[in-house]
């Protein structure tokens, strides 16, 4: 397979297959919300029936791949176009797409990895899309919600994990915050201090 996209270190896929090899996780979902298509990911976790993977992007964009709304095998791909804001679309794909293909009655992972990227925001340069920092807060929050609302084999809730992917404006004053803020509300959502 060709190496491309801004990864190096596909740390996502690493720590899905570590924690299902080592740490007695038994299912895995990831929600992948960075803009661009994460397709080593997918390339790696494909057929593994102890993950699956949900990622919600921008087409057109780089990578130019995850084009249609389809799942194969374990891998669901949901493409937004470019312009979506969160009530323009990104709210409905997030909720009827990807949240319920990370968890549901029939799936209910031991630990949930987030792709946690903010080049989706107004601000970033690499993709055209107009999410806000407050909608990464929403996303956490209704991520957190339905993670609560299921419990695994162990009687518990599954467990989050985030890691910080892309985002790539840091200036102050930034149309619809850079991604500092979208980290911050991130942040605070999952500390419950987000209102």
């Amino acid at each position: 397979k060709l190496s491309n996209g801004f990864c190096f270190f596909n740390f996502m896929a690493a720590a899905a297959l570590h924690a299902v090899a080592r740490s007695g996780v038994t299912k895995l979902s990831i929600l992948d919300w960075d803009i661009h298509y994460g397709q080593g990911v997918a390339d790696i976790v494909r057929g593994n029936p102890a993950i699956r993977y949900a990622s919600i992007h921008q087409v057109p964009a780089f990578p130019f791949m995850g084009e249609t709304l389809e799942v194969t095998d374990n891998i669901k791909t949901i493409p937004i176009d470019p312009g979506t804001t969160w009530d323009s679309n990104y709210e409905t794909q997030f909720m009827e797409q990807a949240l319920p293909f990370v968890v549901d009655e029939d799936w209910v992972p031991d630990l949930v990895l987030v792709s946690s990227g903010y080049d989706g925001m107004a601000g970033d340069e690499l993709a055209t899309s107009n999410l806000v920092a407050k909608d990464f807060a929403t996303m956490t929050r209704l991520l957190k919600e339905r993670l609560e609302s299921y419990e695994t084999a162990g009687n518990r809730s599954p467990a989050l994990m985030m890691g910080m992917e892309g985002g790539y404006q840091l200036g102050q004053n930034v149309m619809g915050g850079g991604l500092p803020e979208g980290f911050i509300e991130t942040i605070k959502a999952l500390d419950d201090v987000y209102s």
